[in-house]
């Protein structure tokens, strides 16, 4: 299998059909993590001694009688809205499935194509990631159900070794899961087979195709580890020129300082995202000519 001419493929796929991004960006394209600092120690337990007196409790109380309408009624919104950017999620999936393969094949191709494709397909993708996620919760309760009524009968040893032996042979199910998957999803959306039968075939398809699985994703390892020191590279240059503009201009004016911060800051945001979701593009269009490559052979 020619690696590098896929990897070109995918590149100029991704490069040519920027409405791709879209779909990249809607299907997850970009991992955030959140820091927080908290007060001291001693400063907290003090806050934690004065929110549990009776007072504060009652304070609480008469806030949920009275706002508890409220509550209920944002936290439906948080719901609904969830629910509506996991299904945004799962069209964008199959959408990006569709369009890749499309392009591979010269159809035509365009984003209403594309998000009618994810659409059609909605629940296909959305059923193998579902049944992805109940192998993996009933690996979880076969790993810990055991061994939590093993510990209550203080059968510890034999607690000991159960769970070792298991976590090591769920790891193997969760890796195996996590390697196979992207193809799991290609086989049941674009090939119209089945959630179940493409997780139950995928075996026979990595035993007939492991060396080119294998050698593509040490490749986007490769690459993925290739951009994240250009990444840093390039925040730490970019990130110190605009840090000494912004403290220059704090010590002219706060008024243009926070205005620089709001800016800069949306702006840092919007590229994260169109970054997060070109890399999408890209690593998804490599699995999929990849899988088209592999159902080519006898």
């Amino acid at each position: 299998m020619d690696y590098f001419g896929i990897l070109k493929r995918a590149y100029e796929i991704t490069i040519k059909h920027r409405y791709l991004w879209i779909f990249g960006i809607l299907a997850g394209g970009l991992g955030t993590s959140w820091n927080f600092s908290l007060p001291n120690s001693s400063s907290y337990s003090g806050n934690m001694e004065k929110f549990f007196t009776s007072q504060n409790q009652l304070q609480m109380e008469n806030f949920w009688l009275n706002y508890w309408g409220v509550i209920v009624a944002v936290l439906g919104i948080f719901f609904l809205l969830g629910i509506l950017w996991l299904v945004i999620s799962v069209i964008a999936q199959g959408g990006l499935l569709g369009s890749v393969t499309g392009i591979a094949k010269g159809e035509k191709n365009d984003f209403r194509l594309g998000f009618h494709f994810g659409l059609k397909k909605f629940w296909r993708t959305l059923s193998v990631g579902l049944l992805i996620g109940l192998l993996v919760l009933l690996s979880l309760i076969v790993l810990g159900l055991p061994v939590i009524l093993l510990v209550l009968g203080k059968i510890y040893v034999l607690a000991i070794i159960y769970g070792i032996l298991i976590f090591f042979a769920d790891l193997i199910l969760w890796l195996y899961l996590g390697a196979m998957q992207p193809y799991i999803v290609r086989r049941a959306v674009l090939d119209d087979t089945g959630a179940w039968e493409a997780i139950l075939t995928s075996w026979d398809f990595l035993k007939k195709n492991f060396l080119e699985i294998l050698v593509i994703y040490l490749l986007l390892m490769a690459l993925g580890i290739a951009l994240g020191i250009g990444m840093i590279l390039a925040l730490i240059l970019v990130g110190g020129l605009l840090f000494a503009i912004g403290f220059a201009l704090y010590l002219a004016s706060q008024i243009v300082f926070w205005f620089y911060v709001v800016v800069f800051g949306l702006a840092f945001v919007v590229f994260f995202l169109i970054l997060g979701g070109i890399f999408n593009t890209f690593h998804s269009s490599v699995l999929t000519l990849t899988y088209l490559e592999l159902t080519k052979k006898p």
